[in-house]
């Protein structure tokens, strides 16, 4: 380690940054995005005050180029795609897919208000290639409630059913995606971070006999 510090110190700063965002899409490569983003999150933002996250901001804003790099070589590894939404193969059919995830959504505590059959809209907008995609509403009347009477929280409603994608690939395969509720937990205080915990875990026990 000590060697490895040595080197770097004589590497000039701008070509230790181009090196590491050169090098992050590799790094994270092969991590479970969803266990390792709420346990970084939870360490990097424990001890920090108001004060440091707002001069943190500054100075990356202040850095535009720089930014704005990294951020490019998150968005071309998929990573950000990865930490914001969770997917999983489905072992059944698609039709299979759906009446299961239906039935065990409504077992583990989900109401659901709509499913939106998406292949049937774009069919009907004489676009006939699309495979089958159904958008299961999610919904859980007291976890919204919990967090929408704080008005501090109420834009989260954007969210509102959760949706969960059940889809149809080209060669054949069935996947499911869901908006990665345990990552987002990380990120929220109080009763946000409970309701969205509670969530994953039943979304997760919904996936039952089904991946």
């Amino acid at each position: 380690m000590g060697m490895m510090a040595a080197m770097m110190t004589m590497i000039g700063r701008k070509r230790r940054e181009t090196m590491m965002m050169d090098m992050m899409p590799l790094m994270m490569d092969g991590i479970d995005m969803h266990e390792f983003m709420p346990k970084m999150m939870g360490a990097m933002l424990k001890d920090l005050s108001p004060e440091d996250i707002v001069d943190f901001l500054k100075q990356a804003l202040g850095e535009k180029n720089t930014f704005q790099q990294v951020l490019d070589k998150l968005i071309d590894a998929n990573l950000i795609t990865g930490m914001m939404m969770k997917s999983y193969p489905s072992k059944l059919s698609f039709d299979d897919t759906v009446d299961t995830l239906e039935r065990n959504s409504v077992k583990n505590g989900w109401e659901i208000p709509q499913v939106r059959n998406l292949q049937k809209t774009y069919l009907e907008a004489d676009l006939t290639d699309m495979t089958r995609v159904k958008i299961l509403y999610l919904c859980n009347p007291e976890g919204g409630y919990a967090i929408l009477k704080d008005d501090r929280f109420k834009p989260l409603s954007v969210m509102m059913p959760m949706p969960v994608t059940v889809y149809e690939k080209n060669d054949g395969s069935v996947g499911i995606t869901s908006m990665n509720l345990g990552m987002m937990a990380g990120m929220y205080t109080e009763p946000v971070k409970e309701v969205l915990s509670t969530g994953a875990r039943d979304f997760e026990q919904s996936l039952e006999g089904i991946i």
